[in-house]
């Protein structure tokens, strides 16, 4: 194998200066940094990680903690990391916490031994108790993707906005009778999530127009377990005729039960959701969309923008400002006017 040596010798630099132009480090021209690095690639020579960090002090590593790694959003955020890192020649080091309050603080404090990374990135509030302060703690970009906090650089769907944009629309149809849907959360309580804050913009939303306050209800963020709840509110002869759901997932469980109790959608009942997974389409699903993996993408561009103002020698206050991205309503044949 050849040693960094070989590579300085045959493009006539110093030692020093080849590991520098490998590594990415400050002090090279652009013009000896390509000679290096083509002769490099000739020779077939590849710079070790632990010489890169001790030359640069970066690891060229994101890590992400999330709570899940197989659901639509944490998967699509995913997605967008780890395809923006590589496009900045970054590799992703995964932390899977699991779900609330089942050993993700253990991991957490495994992360906070071992974690040589350049930024972090935590999707959703995926720690307990003091963890997430201590996010703000090290001496890293750190940013959140799927809620705001006001301990870190956030990122994430406007959910107000989206659950009033949901509500509406079925209200401008001219429905007066709905039912909420919410989603259970799996991640943090209940009253700091997203589906706290759709829940209060529909119930807002209803208020404004004097609707009919039904309960709202509480499933499972599955589409199973919301098919197992909407059999049984609409087996009844007093069941709305309209359903905003939390998510895409319940509002297709919904749908499901709907087609199997022979209920036309939409002519007997207006079905609307909230996220725009890829099935929505195929269900004719009308839903109001949101782009996890852009938020990813935004998340990185962000990393790597500190890293340079870190770099520059630039010391500003921590970054605790938030994204919040502007939902879109995509009308499908899910809904229409009620029946008369």
């Amino acid at each position: 194998m050849p040693r960094l040596d070989d590579v300085a010798r045959a493009a006539g630099v110093s030692k020093a200066t080849a590991s520098r132009a490998l590594s990415g480090a400050d002090g090279v021209s652009s013009t000896t940094r390509e000679k290096v690095q083509r002769v490099a690639g000739e020779l077939g020579f590849r710079a070790s990680g632990a010489a890169r960090r001790l030359a640069t002090g970066r690891t060229r590593t994101i890590g992400v903690l999330t709570p899940s790694v197989d659901r639509w959003y944490f998967g699509s955020v995913l997605h967008g990391i780890a395809h923006a890192a590589d496009s900045h020649e970054h590799d992703v080091l995964l932390y899977d916490l699991g779900a609330f309050g089942h050993g993700g603080h253990e991991k957490f404090e495994r992360f906070m031994r071992r974690g040589e990374v350049d930024g972090l990135v935590t999707i959703t509030w995926s720690l307990v108790g003091g963890d997430l302060s201590r996010l703000a703690e090290l001496s890293i970009p750190v940013a959140t993707v799927g809620e705001p906090t006001p301990h870190t650089r956030s990122f994430c769907l406007d959910d107000d906005a989206a659950g009033r944009q949901a509500a509406e629309h079925l209200v401008n149809l001219g429905h007066t009778d709905l039912l909420h849907i919410a989603s259970e959360t799996e991640v943090q309580p209940f009253d700091s999530s997203s589906s706290d804050r759709r829940k209060r913009a529909f119930e807002a939303v209803s208020a404004e127009h004097g609707l009919r306050m039904r309960p709202v209800r509480t499933v499972p963020t599955t589409m199973e377990g919301a098919h197992a709840v909407a059999l049984e509110i609409l087996g009844r002869d007093d069941r709305p005729s309209g359903i905003v759901a939390g998510t895409d997932e319940v509002a297709l469980g919904v749908f499901l039960a709907a087609h199997q109790l022979g209920i036309r959608v939409p002519e007997q009942l207006s079905v609307i959701g909230i996220d725009d997974v890829p099935t929505a389409g195929a269900f004719g699903l009308t839903t109001v969309h949101q782009d996890p993996a852009r938020h990813g993408e935004d998340v990185v561009a962000w990393i790597m923008g500190a890293l340079h103002e870190r770099r520059s020698e630039r010391s500003p206050e921590p970054d605790r400002s938030h994204t919040s991205y502007v939902p879109e309503l995509v009308v499908r044949s899910s809904t229409g006017p009620p029946a008369r």
